[in-house]
C-alpha cells in the first residue's frame, strides 16, 4: 500500500517525493510567488525546463498567431510565443497528452465534434482545461509588471491578488496527474455556444474575470464559457437564458453571456465550500453545497457595468446606427446585445468593423 506523508507546512507527499496535495502556504511561495513547476512543483534546479504557453500552442498553432501580440493588464504587448509559465518537461508533456490532444482533435473537427466530444465523457476534460487556462493566465500576472513606466512603482500585477482564490483551481487542475478523484459536486458551469465567424471578426476571444472565476474562451465557431468555482449555480439561474439562445453569437453577444455568469456567481447567497480529504489511502476533492442555490438581489445597473467592462474595448469598432448604442446605455443596463425587447434572441446582431 503507498504511503503518504504531511509535511510540516501541511503539504502531503507520496513515498516517491510527489505533490500530492500544496498547502497554501507551500502553494503561494513556490507556486505563485516563486519559478517552481506550477504542476508538480519541481525547482528548476533539479529538472529540465521547458515552460508551458497560457494560450495552448495548438491554438497558437492552428492561428499562425506565434508572431501575434497580446495586450497586457498593464497595456505592455508582448508576442504569444513568449507568454508562458514555468513548467517541467514531463509536466508539460503530460498536459498535451492527457489534456490538450482530445480537445484539439475536437476543436478542428467544429462545434459538433466538440459536442460529441463532451456527450462521450469530456465534460470533466474540457473543464479542467478551461481551469487550466484561467489558472496559467493569473499565475502569469506575478512576473508582469503593474506599470510600464517604473517610476510609478516596481509591483507586479499579481500584487493585489488573493491567491486563496487560485488554490481550489490549482487543485482541480493537477488532480488527474496526482491521481486525484474529483467528486462531481467540485464541477462548475459549462457552456459551449456556437459563435459567429466572419472575415472581419478574429478567429480567436479570451476573457476572464479573476475576482469571478469566469472565463470565455472562442476558437473559430466553438465559444466555451465556464464558472470555475459554483458547482453549476450560475448554469441553473442562466437556464431560462440559455433555451433562447436559438443562434450563432456574434463576438459582443459573447462577452454579454459571460457577464450573466460572472454577476451570477459574485451574487450567490452562500458559496460551496471546497476541500480535499483521504479516504482509506485516496485523495478526494470535495464540496460542501448549501442547502439551497440563492442569488442575491442585484441591479440592472450592476449588471450593467459588468457588460460595459467587457465590451468597452469594442464600443469604438463597432458598426451600429442604433442610437440607443451608447455608454451611457450600456453602463445603466438598458442596453443589451442578446435579446431585444420582446425577449427574443438577435440573430443579426451588430458585427466588429473590419480593421
Amino acid at each position: 500500500m503507498k504511503k503518504f506523508f504531511r509535511q510540516r507546512d501541511g503539504s502531503i507527499e507520496d513515498s516517491e517525493g510527489n505533490v500530492i496535495f500544496f498547502s497554501m502556504e507551500r502553494f503561494v511561495s513556490d507556486i505563485c510567488e516563486g519559478v517552481h513547476c506550477f504542476m508538480c512543483g519541481a525547482s528548476p534546479d533539479k529538472v529540465e525546463f521547458n515552460d508551458e504557453h497560457v494560450i495552448p500552442r495548438w491554438i497558437l498553432r492552428k492561428l499562425d498567431w506565434f508572431d501575434q501580440k497580446i495586450t497586457l493588464p498593464n497595456n505592455e504587448k508582448i508576442k504569444y510565443s513568449r507568454y508562458t509559465v514555468p513548467c517541467c518537461v514531463s509536466c508539460n508533456s503530460f498536459l498535451g497528452r492527457e489534456i490538450e490532444e482530445g480537445i484539439r482533435e475536437a476543436v478542428d473537427g467544429g462545434l459538433e465534434s466538440v459536442n460529441k466530444f463532451i456527450v462521450n465523457g469530456g465534460y470533466w476534460n474540457v473543464f479542467l482545461w478551461l481551469s487550466l487556462v484561467f489558472f496559467k493566465t493569473h499565475l502569469k500576472d506575478s512576473s508582469l509588471h503593474k506599470h510600464l513606466d517604473r517610476r510609478k512603482g516596481t509591483e507586479k500585477i499579481s500584487d493585489d491578488y488573493n491567491w486563496g482564490f487560485l488554490h481550489h483551481i490549482h487543485c482541480m487542475v493537477r488532480a488527474i496527474q496526482g491521481g486525484v478523484h474529483i467528486q462531481p459536486e467540485c464541477f462548475g458551469t459549462l457552456l459551449v455556444l456556437p459563435a459567429k465567424t466572419a472575415e472581419h471578426i478574429e478567429n480567436f476571444d479570451y476573457r476572464d474575470v479573476y475576482a469571478a472565476n469566469t472565463i470565455l474562451l472562442r476558437v473559430g465557431e466553438v465559444a466555451f464559457l465556464a464558472v470555475l468555482d459554483d458547482s453549476c449555480a450560475a448554469s441553473n439561474f442562466f437556464s431560462d437564458h440559455s433555451k433562447r439562445l436559438t443562434g450563432a453569437l456574434s463576438p459582443l453577444q459573447l462577452r454579454e453571456v459571460i457577464s450573466h455568469l460572472t454577476l451570477l456567481n459574485l451574487k450567490l447567497k452562500w458559496r460551496p465550500r471546497y476541500y480535499t480529504k483521504a479516504i482509506r489511502g485516496e485523495f478526494f476533492i470535495c464540496a460542501d453545497l448549501p442547502e439551497k442555490m440563492e442569488i442575491n438581489s442585484h441591479s440592472r445597473e450592476e449588471l450593467g457595468e459588468i457588460i460595459f467592462s467587457n465590451v468597452s474595448e469594442y464600443m469604438e469598432v463597432v458598426e451600429s446606427g442604433d442610437l440607443k448604442f451608447t455608454k451611457e446605455n450600456v453602463l445603466s443596463g438598458n442596453y443589451h446585445f442578446l435579446f431585444d425587447e420582446k425577449g427574443r434572441f438577435i440573430n443579426e446582431s451588430m458585427d466588429l468593423k473590419k480593421l
